[in-house]
């Protein structure tokens, strides 16, 4: 009774000082990171769901009922890395186990609130990796490189390190593919869906993609899970004998632009060895479709900066070049130098009428939509060999935000003009390094070097809404606004500013990284940032 007593005690203790999410003014789903999953590390099962531990993506939730994934549980819900080393679900107590690097964490809510141990805490170094989570009735086992690590079931305590467990009913989460027999004729014996073939070894589709299998897991119920190194979870059951492989949201593992073409979200990465493409995402079902560079004619591996869709055409800026989808035709084509494309980084991309405006790295353009051939403007030259970072057709003008100012062009009436001679301000400050334009309403927000200014459409008036100094003169990478609140990207997170008391409340946590684009919808913000997609509900902090 007494042991009992202080067990207790031991784990409310615990759980007072337990790393909970990144902020206690949100609940576990509030926000949401959504990422390339990399390589499919381990596998268990659950009550509802089989948690599926990733490279890059975190831990992936699999619905056992629906045969679907759910929102996945990353460092936004508290995990110290994305990068999962091993996982277990402990149907005994009830709890999940996670290995990270350097860490062990536990949660009772199997949502959130996780609890956690640096390896070192427990005998280990910090450089030792657990490869796979276990346990018996009473306790829980990690193995490290050369160790085995005997945990208490409930509080995670350390009991004891040994060559070889001590005890011989131990349940284990999934581990390495080694080529194991029960797995391989599994795979052998079952039908594979959407033409994959196993050769004894790899995965194999119709195209030739081959897939090498990391992990495998063969559940209570019959359900047969296989994990592979690009992410891609094949699922299947002993009574179907049927595989299904089955991807998870997207797979891009950074997002620098996204396009919202009111159904889908067209999403682009820097990193485009690792996300490998661009996703076609529904916003609503969370199910992607993607265009690989590996298995697209004509689709030229680069980085994607900028992306804009029409009814019929997509336009992806990338490095020196764009990537051209024809919708109708169901082809894709690289446009190059030789058809007008500026040198450099496409930083943004817009359609205006018959054409698409090019701001790079390195200058502006202009092309035709149907030739997809360089019609110049005659407004080319001013921007020889400086950056345009932004451009937005607004009020059927060409505005164009470059690090020599911002210009306003009217095709209508063909000149450019300084924006400074389009409204009256009364603040001294110039403007440079105009990096975002974003319009709302009879309002055109603006972000450079001079802070965060804003432009009356009607009044042809200019106004500051905020001093750089408040932002602590960090550069702004995305802006949307809406009726009462401007929101502003930056390298280190979110910013919020009430545009009618000035107020700035901030999310800067560590999760989030740099935000390359924002879209704002009515409750829910999506964040493209450098470590992934992100969901917010921005409305739960009001």
């Amino acid at each position: 009774m007494k042991e009992f007593f202080f067990k207790i005690i031991f784990i409310v203790f615990i759980c007072s000082t337990a790393a909970s999410q990144p902020d206690s003014r949100f609940r576990p789903f509030d926000w949401i990171l959504y990422k390339g999953s990399g390589s499919i590390t381990s596998i268990t099962e659950g009550f509802n769901f089989a948690y599926i531990g990733t490279e890059l993506g975190g831990l992936k939730r699999f619905n056992l009922f629906g045969d679907y994934f759910d929102d996945p549980i990353t460092t936004a819900q508290g995990l110290k890395s994305n990068h999962i080393t091993a996982t277990y679900f402990d149907k005994k107590t009830g709890l999940i186990w996670v290995a990270t690097p350097k860490y062990i964490q536990y949660s009772f809510s199997r949502e959130g609130d996780w609890f956690t141990y640096e390896l070192n805490s427990l005998g280990l170094s910090n450089s030792d990796q657990i490869k796979r989570i276990g346990s018996s009735n009473k306790y829980i086992w990690l193995q490290a490189r050369s160790s085995y690590v005997k945990l208490d079931q409930l509080s995670g305590m350390l009991i004891g390190i040994y060559a070889t467990p001590n005890e011989l009913s131990v349940e284990w989460g999934s581990e390495g593919y080694n080529n194991k027999s029960n797995l391989n004729n599994i795979l052998l014996d079952y039908h594979i869906l959407e033409d994959w073939v196993f050769n004894g070894n790899r995965l194999i589709n119709g195209m030739g993609k081959t897939l090498a299998i990391t992990t495998g897991f063969i559940g209570n119920q019959g359900k047969v899970y296989v994990g592979t190194d690009d992410g891609t979870l094949f699922y299947g059951t002993t009574t179907m004998e049927i595989f299904s492989p089955i991807s998870s949201s997207i797979i891009n593992t950074d997002i620098n632009t996204i396009f919202d073409d009111g159904e889908y979200f067209w999403i682009g990465s820097q990193d485009y060895i690792t996300s490998r493409g661009i996703s076609k995402l529904n916003m609503h079902t969370k199910i992607s479709q993607i265009y690989s560079f590996d298995e697209t004619i004509n689709m030229t591996p680069t980085p994607i900066y900028s992306l804009y869709s029409t009814d019929s055409q997509l336009w992806a800026g990338g490095n020196s070049l764009i990537l051209y989808f024809d919708f109708r035709k169901n082809y894709w084509r690289t446009i190059g130098e030789e058809r007008g494309v500026p040198g450099g980084k496409i930083w943004d991309l817009d359609v205006a009428s018959k054409h698409v405006w090019v701001g790079s790295s390195m200058g502006l353009s202009r092309i035709e939509c149907s030739t997809q051939s360089y019609d110049p403007s005659g407004i080319e030259s001013f921007f020889h060999q400086i950056p345009v970072y932004d451009i937005e057709f607004i009020e059927e003008d060409i505005w164009i935000g470059a690090r020599s100012g911002l210009f306003i062009y009217s095709d209508k009436n063909p000149q450019l003009v300084s924006a400074l001679d389009y409204g009256s301000k009364k603040f001294p400050e110039q403007f440079y390094y105009i990096t975002a334009i974003e319009k709302f309403n009879r309002l055109v927000y603006v972000a450079g070097d001079m802070g965060i200014v804003k432009l009356d459409l009607d009044e042809k008036e200019w106004n500051i809404v905020c001093n750089p100094a408040l932002y602590q003169n960090k550069i702004i990478y995305s802006l949307a606004a809406n009726d009462k609140y401007l929101f502003l990207g930056t390298d280190s997170g979110l910013l919020r500013i009430n545009n009618r008391t000035g107020l700035i409340k901030d999310y800067l946590f560590s999760f989030i990284g740099q935000v390359n684009e924002i879209i704002l919808q009515r409750n829910i913000i999506w964040l493209g940032t450098n470590n992934g997609l992100i969901r917010f509900k921005w409305k739960k902090d009001l």
